[in-house]
């Protein structure tokens, strides 16, 4: 049996303070009609038609990270694709090729 929560109560009494009724959520139901589509996953329109990339980083770099985001007033998204798009200014062209040259190696193996 979960325990009750104590910060329930208070947020009642301040909502009550403040005149507002506490509403109790309606329940929301986990059946789809069959015109609905099971495939379809809402998106950020800023992440239609992109992938996701991410990696792993130990908590101290991230904190860099994060800090560094802060100091520029962007998010940590937007840092990491400014030092991707860098990256890329400097060795894209090499990497690219290097994607073709194993793409048509792999399309040859298979012939």
């Amino acid at each position: 049996m979960a325990k009750p929560n104590p910060l329930s109560a208070v947020a009642a009494q301040v909502a009550e303070s403040m005149g507002k009724a506490q509403d109790k959520p309606h329940p929301v139901s986990m059946t789809l009609s069959p015109t609905e589509p099971t495939s379809v996953v809402p998106t950020k329109a800023s992440r239609e038609g992109k992938r996701f990339l991410g990696y792993y980083v130990e908590p101290i770099r991230h904190e860099e990270i994060k800090q560094a985001a802060l100091d520029e007033g962007i998010q940590i998204q937007e840092l990491m694709r400014r030092a991707i798009d860098a990256w890329m200014e400097q060795n894209g062209a090499e990497a690219v090729a290097a994607v073709a040259r194993r793409r048509e190696r792999r399309l040859a193996n298979r012939s």
